[in-house]
């Protein structure tokens, strides 16, 4: 129940606040720092080492480098850090015209939260 709350607060938090704005990166990073020091504490649990999970561990793994590698390759381009800018769209850039109104920004939020934690609580 906690966990809900806080996903809630965090979720209207964001959807509160301008894109690009230091709140927002505050909002991005207190819930990443927070579940990654968690997740890294607990650690993992052992499972059996099939080809089936290696196989998934490559696939993903390289889809979620090369993700981040063109998230930073394109938002290091931005002429302006603080406005999203056409010729080197970042992911939230991209999302932006369809999360301008508050309620789908709100679904947003809540989307990226619950995947976050569907990813670490696994």
């Amino acid at each position: 129940m906690l966990l809900l709350v806080v996903g809630v607060v965090l979720a209207a938090g964001g959807a509160a606040t301008r894109p690009f704005s230091w709140q927002a990166t505050v909002l991005v990073l207190v819930p990443v720092i927070v579940v990654s020091v968690l997740a890294f504490r607990t650690g993992p649990e052992q499972r059996p080492r099939t080809v089936r999970l290696r196989r998934g561990v490559a696939v993903w793994s390289t889809l979620l480098v090369v993700a981040s590698m063109w998230e930073v390759y394109a938002f290091v381009q931005q002429p302006d850090w603080t406005r999203a800018s056409d010729l080197h769209p970042t992911l939230s850039t991209l999302l932006d015209p369809a999360l301008e109104q508050l309620p789908l920004r709100l679904a947003g939020w809540f989307v990226w939260l619950g995947a976050g934690w569907w990813l670490v609580s696994r």
